[in-house]
């Protein structure tokens, strides 16, 4: 994993302190150990069928319930007003509209919650979660959640999550998510992201990711990054990517990408790269690379590549633009460059101050052109020197 991956990662654990609106001091837990006392479900019932207004800890309405702090709660349909936090463990449902001072809490909430502090369920969050801490689902939240810190799903999340510290899920990420700090998927991402330090799919990505730092999948990203540091995929990248650092696809890059210093994969890239200081693919470029010191591959590159500085591959299949320095084994095309050294085969033209060609099956143009295949006293000359004979050819003469 990459630097900008540890960091945006560390960035993500800290993301995650909205959860602690779902935990219990260690002095509560030990309590619920000892305490296995049934809750008291007293309340001042005004229902027919459980139709009506309930003041206390009903265990089920249908109406408008009003109570101090929900406990073995069973089910609700209607409105659930309560007071102060729910007792553990979080139990039954709510459909409709769920009021907390300190936050509301059950099971399950279905409709809209709203909380002072925060909204809370044990398993499931289905519909307008607003708080003004955390949202915090420890199953599974589909819908709208808006919190002043954090909006957290340990399991799926699915729907529109903003916070002004961090949207998290522990599961998949389906849907939008905007933060202040980070948007973090623990699996696999799918939507938008937008976040002011880190984007980060601990597996896949497909979408869009904006962040002021960086744009992170520890799988494969597909899709529109721009980040302000860099954006990373420690799979394959595909898409289009920004980045006023650079530009990380580990196992190769597929689209457009457009970095300030580098752009890099230890595979293939495929498209078009432009970076401020160089471009390197180990296992070769197909399309166009623009670098500013440097386009290196240990491959092939099809197509062309501009530099100011050095042009470096196993072979050059299309054009090379190197202000100084081209360095291939083979060249099939066009070399520009102060100094041309093709190390094996060339077929086409160099054009620079010294070209020198181990087997010259072309045109070299310069003050001075080696071809090294050539009789003397052709081998060595100024201005110009060729071998327009044909590769097979050559090869059945010798």
């Amino acid at each position: 994993m990459s630097r900008l991956s540890a960091v945006l990662c560390l960035a993500a654990a800290l993301v995650l302190s909205p959860a602690l609106l779902a935990a219990q001091d260690p002095d509560d837990e030990d309590q619920r150990d000892e305490d296995t006392t049934p809750p008291s479900h007293f309340a001042v019932n005004l229902t027919i069928n459980h139709w009506g207004l309930s003041l206390g800890n009903s265990q089920r309405v249908n109406g408008l319930r009003i109570n101090w702090s929900d406990a073995g709660l069973d089910r609700i349909n209607g409105i659930n007003i309560t007071l102060w936090k729910p007792e553990k463990p979080m139990t039954g449902t709510v459909t409709g509209l769920a009021i907390g001072l300190a936050g509301p809490g059950a099971g399950t909430i279905k409709g809209l919650a709203i909380g002072g502090g925060g909204v809370v369920t044990e398993r499931l969050m289905r519909g307008i979660a607003i708080a003004g801490l955390g949202v915090v689902s420890n199953g599974d939240f589909g819908g709208l959640g808006i919190a002043g810190l954090g909006v957290v799903a340990n399991h799926d999340f699915t729907g529109f999550g903003f916070s002004g510290l961090g949207v998290v899920a522990n599961g998949n990420f389906k849907g939008i998510g905007i933060s202040g700090l980070g948007v973090v998927s623990n699996h696999d991402f799918t939507g938008i992201g937008i976040s002011g330090l880190g984007t980060v799919a601990n597996h896949n990505f497909t979408g869009f990711g904006f962040s002021g730092l960086g744009v992170v999948a520890n799988g494969d990203f597909t899709g529109v990054s721009i980040a302000g540091l860099g954006a990373v995929a420690n799979g394959t990248l595909t898409g289009v990517s920004v980045a006023l650092v650079g530009v990380v696809g580990n196992r190769g890059v597929r689209g457009i990408t457009v970095s300030g210093i580098g752009v890099v994969t230890e595979g293939e890239y495929h498209g078009l790269a432009i970076a401020g200081v160089g471009v390197v693919a180990n296992r070769g470029i197909h399309g166009y690379a623009f670098g500013g010191a440097g386009v290196v591959t240990r491959g092939t590159i099809t197509g062309g590549a501009v530099a100011i500085y050095k042009v470096e591959a196993r072979a050059v299949h299309g054009f090379s633009v190197a202000g100084l320095y081209l360095k291939t084994t083979e060249l099939k095309g066009l070399g520009v460059g102060a100094y041309n050294r093709v190390r094996g085969t060339q077929v086409g033209l160099t054009i620079g101050l010294l070209n020198y060609a181990r087997e010259l099956h072309g045109v070299q143009l310069g003050l001075l052109n080696i071809a090294r295949n050539n009789k003397a006293p052709w081998r060595v000359l100024p201005i110009l020197n060729l071998n327009l004979t044909k590769r097979e050819r050559a090869a059945e003469e010798q």
